[in-house]
């Protein structure tokens, strides 16, 4: 398997998006949970994103000029 920048770049966005999950299950519900089920969660987050980012495809939106007649 050979790693180029775009795949560096995309581990880089997952782990990001993962840390932010991570950090927003830590900081924001009144009642702390604990480290393992953070982990879990912001890991699950990270592999879905990836998943649909690799999945789905590109959208190209083009509109088509009218002819006048």
């Amino acid at each position: 398997m050979m790693i180029n920048n775009l795949n560096i770049e995309r581990i880089i966005k997952y782990v990001l998006l993962g840390l932010v999950v991570l950090v927003a299950t830590k900081y924001i519900p009144d009642k702390s949970l604990p480290t393992k089920e953070i982990i879990m969660i912001s890991a699950t987050s990270a592999i879905a994103f990836s998943i649909l980012d690799m999945v789905s495809p590109s959208v190209n939106v083009s509109q088509k000029q009218k002819t006048q007649v």
